[in-house]
């Protein structure tokens, strides 16, 4: 009898954007802020964590099939001894369904979408810096911090250890847990 691990969530399970609604938990879909204001707002919150963010740089991630709109914020946190250590956090907007007969409406779906995501990612980074209160130590912006010679962050790495995990057979993951002790 063969076992099967679950899978993890994939980017076929994200909901569009034109299918969400606050009573399941998501917000910002009416959200009248520009996307320039909720930046600013996201500065300021990754601010109060100890960062600085250097820039925000808009474009699409390929995910599977799926295209969506998106930022990566990047930003570093400086330490006592004047070290810098850089981050990026990879934003990706919900997707948009495509109907040919509301095509003139897509744009402003799309931007309605993006901006939903910069306001949920806002709320997240002032709930970082709650727990940050209530948790001494607690440093919320270092799972995003990009590992020295790569363009991976703590979590894409972390993230693909276990997944390489799961897709090797038992007591063959050997190599991935002495490339992620380094880390």
């Amino acid at each position: 009898m063969n076992f099967i691990p679950e899978q993890s969530k994939k980017a076929s399970d994200v909901p569009y954007f034109e299918n969400v609604t606050a009573s399941d938990g998501w917000q910002g879909q009416s959200t009248t802020k520009s996307i320039e204001t909720l930046k600013s707002e996201i500065v300021q919150a990754i601010s109060r964590l100890g960062g600085t963010v250097q820039s925000f740089k808009r474009g699409k991630f390929q995910i599977g099939k799926t295209e969506r709109e998106g930022f990566q914020v990047s930003y570093f946190i400086e330490t006592s001894t004047g070290k810098l250590f850089n981050g990026r956090v990879d934003i990706a907007a919900l997707p948009n369904k495509y109907d040919p007969r509301s095509r003139s409406n897509i744009e402003k779906r799309r931007e309605q979408s993006l901006k939903m995501a910069l306001f949920m990612f806002r709320n997240a980074m002032d709930g970082l810096w709650f727990l940050q209160q209530l948790s001494p130590g607690y440093a919320g912006l270092i799972p995003w911090m990009l590992q020295e010679g790569s363009e991976k962050t703590f979590t894409q790495l972390w993230t693909e250890g276990a997944t390489m995990d799961n897709l090797l057979p038992p007591g063959e993951s050997e190599f991935v847990d002495a490339k992620y002790r380094e880390i």
